[in-house]
């Protein structure tokens, strides 16, 4: 959703969807989302920023706006392919975050979306997308109709993935992402000018958080932007997590209490 407002104006182009594939390409066969700068060649960097202009269709001069979840876990990485990036830290309950991760863990995949996503992929990643067919295939062998991982992979998950239980493999994709993310954001060089952080929570009371952001990143076209939000704002309910069974919540306790309550959440 944030992604759709602030490319909403003139100026601006968005992937409009996760494009994890691309980000991957060149380490399709690594067991985590967690990426190497230093291994980046100049091919894997000329494919990398031509695919994702090409997902937009940004023409010279737009703003390329992008999110693909994964590079949560990889922030040194995308920073060296785009040294003058600025970064929207979206931050919400985690434990939101991890119920809404066990119902896409669950469901069947959006059909249509994957088809849109097959038609644009570049021939050159057929590699991850033969994973993708297998992992699906073993998700249904499991019992998970959404594949045997979905979203981001943090070190250890396909072992987490064998012993379960799901609400704690969730509970860890969000611990792990926010955790990391942080951590590599607050280090990037003139952090304070290039990073940007705001709570779902805010985002989603009034137009007042988005406004700042607007500004702060020098959008174009800061009115349509806004316009854009009032006009399409869905909040979903805070602390559906609470519609959880009793086990679910206490492993989600177990596991994200001390960050919750770092970042000033209700426990």
């Amino acid at each position: 959703f944030l992604r759709d407002v602030l490319a909403s104006g003139a100026g601006t182009a968005a992937v409009p969807y996760d494009v994890n594939y691309v980000w991957r390409y060149g380490a399709e066969k690594a067991e985590s989302d967690i990426l190497d700068p230093a291994a980046l060649t100049e091919k894997r960097k000329n494919f990398i920023r031509s695919a994702l202009r090409s997902q937009a269709n940004a023409e010279h001069g737009d703003i390329l706006i992008e999110k693909t979840v994964a590079n949560t876990l990889r922030v040194p990485f995308v920073d060296a392919l785009y040294p003058d990036a600025r970064y929207v830290h979206l931050i919400r309950d985690g434990r939101d975050v991890a119920e809404s991760a066990m119902r896409q863990w669950r469901g069947s995949p959006d059909l249509r979306g994957l088809a849109k996503k097959l038609r644009h992929l570049p021939l050159r990643n057929l590699t991850y997308a033969a994973w993708f067919g297998w992992n699906f295939v073993k998700g249904l062998s499991s019992g998970r109709r959404g594949g045997k991982i979905w979203g981001p992979r943090f070190p250890g998950i396909e072992d987490a993935v064998q012993t379960g239980p799901l609400a704690a493999i969730c509970a860890r994709q969000w611990l792990e992402s926010y955790t990391r993310a942080s951590a590599d954001l607050s280090g990037l060089p003139d952090a304070a000018s290039r990073v940007f952080t705001i709570r779902y929570e805010d985002l989603v009371r009034d137009s007042n958080a988005l406004s700042t952001l607007a500004e702060r990143l020098e959008l174009p076209d800061r009115d349509a932007v806004l316009h854009h939000f009032r006009r399409e704002l869905r909040p979903n309910k805070s602390e559906i997590w609470r519609g959880l069974n009793s086990e679910d919540i206490s492993v989600f306790n177990s596991l994200l209490t001390p960050t919750l309550k770092q970042l000033g959440y209700h426990i």
